[in-house]
């Protein structure tokens, strides 16, 4: 770790300033936790951000590594490079903000998660809606059972066409923070996949998926496309007790709840009789930008707090379960 570490305080660093990696060095620069020292980015048009941020700026991401030697970096680069850019990062000893996915291949993962715990560097990856406040919320439910045992767990994460024709597909690049948030929120791995695909505007890859995950005990239902015309994030949960549903840009969460009347006959149609009205509620979460929640428990992880990060074997296997849902559709034109 660099020696320049202020107490208290880490010299932070972002590779790859593009839409998502400008938010990082706005975090940054923003955290007390941090102190901003560098960006790097292949497109010299980058240095108006560094000069709006007070920062370094270099076209070369190993020669800020080397002059600026930060403490901990985000690498906010296109998934082909993540294995080349994470590893040069972490093998420096610096811990390590990786992007989702984790990377292109699970072969890929693996080699990083080695790397990380050679070099013994805090290593995780930005699946950012764990970190949404009103997922954070919504888990506490589950864990405190508010609605009973999960029967079924439904994402949609539609609209909103990238400016830029994305390099991968719509499950890669949107479907994947939903795969692991079921995961996560039923604390277990699919039994199976189902997936159907198809390509609309996109020049090359599916633009539109629906995926549904068997967890034996429950299951998962994912939609995820660039074309509906409106922009929605939400997921939905049913339990034997309850429903929950979570809007994760309003970060709104409702809560519906059954009336249950005294009977102890048992049958279908008695237990149609004695539900009545649901008791609905709106659960209040104080709204934050999940991306600043999720780089300050990142660097509090590598000051030494005890904070849960997402583990990157999660992320490893967010994205085996996405390449498994997008391979019938690789090669279909």
């Amino acid at each position: 770790m660099a020696s320049q570490q202020k107490e208290g305080r880490l010299r932070t660093a972002v590779i790859g300033t593009g839409n998502m990696g400008k938010n990082h060095v706005r975090n940054y620069f923003m955290l007390p936790e941090a102190e901003l020292v560098g960006i790097a980015d292949v497109n010299s048009a980058a240095k108006a951000l560094a000069d709006e941020y007070r920062t370094n700026f270099f076209t070369d991401y190993k020669k800020m590594l080397d002059e600026v030697r930060p403490d901990a970096v985000s690498v906010v680069v296109p998934t082909p490079f993540h294995l080349e850019v994470a590893r040069e990062v972490m093998c420096r000893g610096i811990h390590c903000m990786l992007e989702k996915p984790i990377a292109s291949s699970v072969e890929e993962a693996d080699e990083l998660i080695k790397c990380a715990e050679k070099n013994k560097v805090v290593f995780t990856v930005g699946h950012i809606e764990r970190f949404n406040p009103v997922i954070r919320k919504l888990k506490q439910m589950l864990d405190e059972k508010a609605i009973g045992d999960i029967t079924s767990v439904v994402c949609k994460r539609v609209g909103g066409f990238p400016a830029v024709e994305p390099k991968t597909d719509v499950v890669i690049d949107l479907a994947v923070h939903d795969i692991d948030l079921v995961s996560y929120l039923l604390g277990a791995k699919p039994k199976s996949i189902t997936s159907h695909g198809s390509r609309t505007r996109h020049s090359k890859n599916i633009d539109s998926a629906e995926i549904l995950m068997d967890y034996g005990r429950a299951s998962g239902f994912i939609q995820a496309n660039w074309l509906t015309p409106v922009k929605i994030r939400t997921i939905a949960l049913t339990g034997s007790e309850g429903y929950l549903e979570a809007n994760y840009i309003t970060q709104e969460l409702q809560f519906y709840k059954h009336n249950m009347k005294k009977n102890t006959k048992d049958g279908f149609t008695n237990f149609v009789l004695q539900v009545g009205e649901p008791e609905k509620k709106i659960i209040k979460v104080d709204f934050e930008e999940p991306l600043a929640v999720e780089l300050k428990t990142f660097l509090a992880r590598a000051l030494g707090r005890t904070v849960s990060v997402v583990d990157p074997r999660d992320a490893q296997e967010a994205l085996r379960i996405a390449l498994e849902a997008v391979k019938p559709f690789e090669h279909n034109e």
